[in-house]
């Protein structure tokens, strides 16, 4: 029987306030017949190799440039390890419509997995080419449900609903320069390691559109960059890992997404190598929430990154917007790795660029990292900066437009404002320290001056310190994995979506 399932969110624009409630992908099926295979963990402790040990198996081979095929209602399966369901290799043409792909089976190397897309339940290799449409992908035991691999390979998959189990299963995923587009997708997994949308090594480009997203298992972000990630009208909802992973060098872009982590921060960057320059992160009409009491909305370790806010919005239950350190994360993704887990770090350097915003929170910066945070173009901050242990640095600077009203005792590197006005900061009483022999603050001259409020600004003491109490609310931080509601934000009249449309088309087959 088949049952199809329409979904469409039309928000429209110049709304102020909206709310509506999603299906969760989850709920389509049930995911207690799975408990046992999302209990495995992904195991990575395999000699890596970085070529395909051996070639790969599937039930369905599409082979050769002169291999053009059009298939549709249609049921392909793989049972075996190490086995894909179809294989599209050597420059082939695949089109799909209406077809349901299931795979069960393991992967003895994750590795080559991750890699190569050896036992993923769809496989596009070597400049080969796949369009599909409503299509089906279960897959169980910790198989992907589709890999892009090598130059010139692309995929591109509408209307379409995938579902995993298992570890390191990670639903459209790209690698070695292979490219995945899906629009109008719904996604669930409920391992551990498995991203909606992720690239790998060297590199994967993935571009989402109209997506509802749902991950449960740790280190299971909605995004997972390794390349470039493109995202627009995307809801994702990640209950134990951050919204995205971004390692090293890669951008990632979202506009018009709501995006909701449980674990870590609502994004984390960082380098898992030698610290890299170039990391980029662009949030543009969007909400990003981090739930738990400790995670920060934006989190960054061993990486030199630049992000860029537009007309966003950042909720987090900790109070705290960005945290910049000597770090980076677990292998399991399940804690950051500090100075006893690899001392080969270096601190992060961190340039955040908030336009048209209005943003509550704190910045923390720890062991020699930094924070340069930029405000422009009527923004609001409502926060604090400090550093939460060993010398670190924090630098801000706002236009004539902005306003940034202090919620506690703050010390700077650099301030800079425009005009060299302090009127657009409301001290509320608190005290702002800055560097005196910072050439950036030569305009200053050394001086206290009298802020509106009751507070000052002065130059810092030698072997000053602040120290800051942070008050967080429990209550806030509740999870949900059943069922999601996302409720819109409060929009300002100058967010604009665009007619944020987004129509998802399930199909289930029951046998």
């Amino acid at each position: 029987m088949l049952v199809l399932i329409y979904l469409l969110i039309l928000i429209q624009p110049y709304l102020n306030i909206g709310s509506i409630t999603i299906q969760d992908p989850g709920d389509i099926i049930d995911t207690s017949k799975d408990t046992t295979d999302n209990a495995i963990k992904a195991n990575y402790n395999v000699m890596p190799v970085m070529y395909l040990l051996s070639p790969l198996q599937a039930t369905n081979f599409f082979n050769g440039t002169q291999s053009s095929s059009w298939i549709s209602h249609q049921t392909f399966s793989a049972t075996a390890n190490d086995t894909n369901v179809i294989v599209v290799g050597n420059g082939a043409q695949l089109n799909l419509s209406f077809v349901n792909i299931v795979k069960t089976g393991y992967s003895s190397n994750l590795l080559q997995a991750s890699f190569f897309g050896v036992n993923a339940a769809i496989n596009i290799q070597n400049g080969s080419r796949v369009f599909f449409d409503h299509l089906n992908v279960t897959t169980h035991n910790g198989a992907a449900n589709l890999y892009s691999y090598g130059n010139g390979s692309y995929a591109y998959v509408e209307n379409s609903f995938l579902y995993s189990s298992g570890p390191a299963a990670h639903g459209l995923y790209a690698g070695g320069y292979g490219t995945v587009v899906g629009k109008n997708i719904a996604h669930y997994s409920g391992g551990n390691r498995c991203s909606s949308f992720a690239g790998d090594s060297p590199a994967g480009y993935v571009t989402i559109s109209d997506a509802i997203a749902h991950t449960n298992g740790i280190g299971s972000a909605t995004f997972y960059a390794l390349g470039t990630i493109t995202a627009t009208n995307v809801i994702g909802y990640a209950a134990n890992a951050p919204a995205l992973f971004s390692d090293g060098r890669q951008t990632s872009v979202f506009t018009n997404c709501d995006l909701t982590a449980g674990l870590l921060a609502g994004t984390v960057m960082f380098s898992s190598m030698i610290r890299q320059q170039g990391a980029m992160l662009n949030i543009t009409n969007s909400r990003l929430t981090a739930l738990g009491n400790t995670m920060p909305g934006l989190w960054f370790g061993n990486v030199i990154a630049t992000v860029y806010l537009y007309n966003t919005i950042i909720n987090t239950a900790s109070n705290i917007l960005v945290t910049a350190n000597y770090s980076q994360v677990t292998q399991d993704f399940n804690y950051y790795a500090g100075y006893p887990d690899n001392p080969n770090l270096l601190p992060a350097i961190v340039t955040i660029n908030v336009v048209e915003c209005s943003l509550t929170g704190q910045l923390i910066a720890y062991n020699g990292s930094s924070i340069n945070w930029i405000m422009s173009q009527y923004s609001t901050w409502n926060g604090n900066a400090y550093s939460g242990y060993g010398n670190s640095y924090i630098s801000i600077s706002l236009d004539s437009t902005s306003i940034w009203n202090v919620t506690g005792n703050t010390m700077l590197q650099n301030l800079t404002t425009s005009n060299n006005s302090l009127a657009n900061i409301n001290s509320n009483g608190y005290n702002i320290s800055y560097d005196s022999n910072s050439t950036m603050n030569s305009w200053l001259n050394q001086t206290t001056v009298s802020l509106t409020g009751g507070g000052k600004l002065m130059p810092a003491i030698a072997g000053q310190s602040i120290i800051t109490t942070t008050q967080v609310t429990t209550s806030s931080a509740k999870q949900q994995t059943s069922s999601h509601s996302v409720s819109i934000f409060s929009i300002p009249k100058t967010f604009i979506l665009h007619l944020f449309s987004i129509k998802i088309f399930l199909f289930l087959f029951f046998h």
